[in-house]
């Protein structure tokens, strides 16, 4: 069966209350309507920032790469209109990139609600049944039942932060990345997705003690193809996540500092 799959918003205003619910937007001062929640909003409501927000703060050489290429394919892709300066085809390159990466994520987000569509309701949407197929009989390979587990679980921890989880049960916590193409060879996991998957397990600790389950939950990115339904999966290992929650945690503290705010 298929359904139409939910629309998750940008992670960029990201922000939740300390009983772990998502306050995305806020009511305008006017006019009616709901307008991105703001760190001013959080200094009012008590709100925490989420994890992609704090690691937000730090270079991303990965993606840095990715834009660049990007921008080098819409200047080598787009033609030059007559009598164009060089200045203003320069713009007309980077609007042109901006808008290819916007669907990108347009795409992955996409694919993301069919995911949790998928595994809440066991309906497949159409245009992405292809992706679910894949993405389940992979899964099951590797001995991990997408279907006996918490899709798009919330949650805020008592150490100031917040998120999303994409999937997660008592013994393994999985974060899907989204590809244009799976291309043999080429680089998916980037320490990022690590630090990302360490501050989401301890985000899971009813205090700032960790159980001593949670501790070994396992921490997986599974990266889907978009244009090719390839799957791939990478376990970070025990000393990646160990490593990836020390540097999550400076970045937490930074975050703070530079924002002068302590929630």
């Amino acid at each position: 069966m298929t359904t139409e799959p939910k629309v998750l918003p940008s992670e960029a205003t990201h922000w939740y209350d300390k009983q772990g619910n998502p306050v995305y937007e806020v009511p305008k001062a006017k006019g009616g309507g709901m307008r991105p929640t703001t760190i001013t909003d959080a200094r009012k409501l008590n709100l925490v920032p989420s994890v992609t927000a704090i690691i937000g703060i730090a270079a991303k050489p990965g993606l840095q790469k990715w834009k660049l290429q990007q921008m080098l394919h819409a200047a080598l892709t787009l033609p030059r209109l007559p009598d164009e300066s060089t200045d203003a085809f320069a713009e007309r390159v980077i609007t042109d990139s901006e808008e290819q990466s916007k669907k990108a994520m347009e795409r992955g987000t996409e694919l993301h609600a069919a995911i949790e569509d998928w595994i809440q309701t066991g309906y497949f949407h159409i245009a992405f049944e292809n992706h679910l197929m894949t993405l389940r009989d992979t899964m099951l390979q590797a001995g991990i039942d997408l279907r006996q587990g918490k899709a798009e679980h919330s949650f805020a921890s008592p150490l100031g932060y917040g998120g999303k989880l994409d999937w997660h049960n008592d013994e393994v916590l999985i974060d899907f990345k989204t590809k244009a193409r799976i291309e043999d060879g080429k680089q998916l996991a980037w320490p990022e997705h690590c630090w990302q998957l360490a501050a989401y397990r301890t985000g899971l600790f009813k205090d700032d003690r960790p159980l001593p389950y949670e501790q070994k939950r396992r921490l997986i990115n599974v990266f889907i193809g978009v244009e090719d339904y390839q799957v791939r999966i990478h376990e970070w290992t025990p000393e990646d996540a160990a490593q990836g929650w020390e540097v999550f945690s400076h970045l937490l503290a930074v975050w703070k500092i530079i924002k002068n705010y302590n929630p």
